[in-house]
């Protein structure tokens, strides 16, 4: 038992030390030589060096107090990544915002608009196969199902309840607690690490807002900040295509066990919307 504590707490110090102090540490080392730089000499190398050996001089015989400074730059860096977290979490909430109207409203409404041009040209279509599937392309690029949400990130996460609602009748947010407990282990781990990987693609952008921040003083980091949410935002559609592609086959390939585990008879071999309908009453209990 006590070596499992301390291989798991092994494991927790190392996610710790790559999830925040070494981002933080370099996002702190960073702000330094941006405040000793500003944006008159925000590329001055020669400045720079001078600050640095400065510091180095001040601190060589005070071993001490740079100790003291070595702990305050380690916990400068843990209060940056948990800074960086926070905001991941309120730029993942950005995308996936479902309201209110008056905020949002207009966003939905032009994607509503875009996406049921593009859908009217799919279906009238009279071209080649190869053209018609060409337009339906160009209607899933802007969303699966009719939008609801201001982002195409949250349309294709919300998109996932409505096609297996269609499909198969089933009351998604319901439903899958109770799939969930039914799936292999290789499954799950696939769910959260593409979970996961949508965490990390909005605590990346995060950064990019931590990085806007000390723009004000040092332009260099404004343009990291830019940068990083550009690439926190592709990595995010990524990532949530994914989490959306492996749900949906989750249902797929496990709603059948769950229907069967419960005693409902599939004549059929597969669940069907009455089935579903019946399954979600009683997942629903009135609620």
């Amino acid at each position: 038992m006590n070596a499992f504590l301390a291989e798991l707490g092994k494991k927790l110090a190392e996610r710790w030390v790559s999830l925040l102090v070494v981002p933080g540490a370099l996002f702190v080392a960073l702000a330094a030589a941006g405040s000793a730089l500003g944006h008159r000499h925000a590329l001055d190398r020669r400045l720079l060096g001078r600050a640095i050996e400065e510091l180095a001089t001040h601190y060589d015989r005070r071993p001490v107090s740079a100790v003291l400074l070595f702990v305050a730059v380690l916990a400068a860096a843990a209060v940056a990544g948990l800074l960086a977290r926070a905001l991941g979490t309120v730029v993942e909430r950005a995308w996936l915002i479902s309201g209110p109207a008056w905020l949002t409203g207009r966003l939905v409404r032009r994607r509503q608009d875009r996406w049921t041009a593009a859908a009217g040209r799919a279906a009238a279509a009279e071209q080649a196969a190869a053209d018609r599937a060409a337009l339906a392309e160009e209607r899933n690029a802007i969303a699966l199902t009719r939008p609801a949400r201001a982002t195409w990130i949250g349309d294709r996460l919300r998109g996932v309840g409505v096609r297996v609602h269609a499909q198969y009748g089933l009351d998604f947010p319901f439903a899958w607690p109770r799939l969930w407990t039914l799936l292999p282990e290789a499954c799950r781990n696939d769910l959260i690490a593409a979970r996961e990987a949508l965490a990390s693609a909005a605590t990346q952008s995060g950064w990019g807002l931590l990085y806007l921040c000390l723009g004000l003083v040092w332009w260099p980091a404004a343009a990291a900040g830019a940068a990083l949410m550009l690439l926190g935002w592709r990595r995010g559609r990524e990532a949530a295509a994914n989490l959306a592609d492996l749900t949906e086959a989750t249902v797929d390939l496990y709603a059948a066990d769950l229907a069967l585990l419960l005693g409902v008879d599939l004549p059929s071999g597969h669940v069907t919307p009455a089935v579903g309908r019946q399954l979600s009453e009683r997942f629903r209990k009135g609620a």
